[in-house]
């Protein structure tokens, strides 16, 4: 997410599921989850900390070429995408850009300004900034996608944590935890369903991005971690190629629209 960036996937698995089945997140799911999120930040610790390359676009000087050039660069970030856990699924990726003429320090503004969010990113029709406290930046988004099976509407809280390591060189790690389906969006009986329970279409999202002054611009990578219910392994096989395909196109859109803002 960061912004919405896995929503069109949920609606993927809607239209192979019932949309009357229910689900509840279970105990091994997150707990699953935490364990595969800690690895990540393991690693992401070592390049912050200078251990190992500050982004991993760093390690591909061919990539590194073209995303400098305009070209938005999504690749998967796990062997075998989306990652099969207890009742779940996690869905692994990374996209880096390149915002030319534009300071970190902006980009840094665009994600921490939850009040313009929704004019800034189709998916989210209302978006609030709820608290902000030095690098720690708390908002929640109405999120809506529409398809010709089903209209999925999430509340989706994201507390941001914020370290600017040096002039122009920041990080950010974003978690939205508590996420609702919305009922009857809109109407007198709308009712938020409690975390975890519903049809499962997103439980976690988290998104862990890193800034970086160079060339005349910044450089914005994201690695992007959502967890969902999982698939039936009769339409396992159906859904696998789009499960792959979707959330590349679905960051792609997050980070040429955060692009666009940041150059407007």
């Amino acid at each position: 997410m960061r912004r919405s960036c896995s929503i069109v996937l949920f609606l993927l698995i809607a239209c192979l599921l019932d949309a009357q089945i229910t689900v509840t997140l279970r105990p091994q799911t997150v707990h699953a989850f935490d364990e595969y999120t800690q690895a990540v930040e393991n690693q992401l610790t070592a390049r912050w900390s200078g251990q190992q390359p500050f982004q991993s676009i760093d390690e591909s000087q061919d990539e590194m070429r073209k995303v400098l050039q305009g070209e938005i660069y999504v690749r998967t970030s796990a062997q075998d995408n989306p990652v099969s856990i207890p009742h779940g699924l996690i869905h692994d990726w990374t996209g880096t850009i390149f915002i030319p003429h534009t300071p970190a320090q902006k980009v840094i503004g665009i994600m921490q300004d939850f009040d313009r969010h929704s004019k800034i990113y189709p998916d989210i029709v209302r978006s609030k900034l709820i608290s902000r406290s030095g690098y720690e930046v708390t908002g929640t988004w109405r999120v809506r996608r529409k398809s010709p099976f089903l209209t999925l509407v999430l509340d989706v809280p994201e507390q941001e944590i914020y370290v600017e390591l040096a002039p122009g060189k920041w990080t950010c790690r974003a978690y939205a935890k508590n996420i609702s389906e919305i009922q009857n969006a809109g109407s007198s009986d709308e009712r938020a369903l409690p975390p975890g329970e519903g049809q499962g279409f997103l439980w976690r999202l988290y998104g862990y991005w890193s800034l970086e002054e160079k060339s005349g611009g910044v450089l914005v990578e994201c690695r992007s971690l959502s967890l969902t219910r999982d698939i039936p392994a009769a339409f396992a096989w159906i859904a696998k190629p789009f499960l792959q395909i979707v959330p590349r196109e679905s960051l792609t859109a997050t980070l040429s629209d955060t692009r666009s803002a940041a150059i407007k």
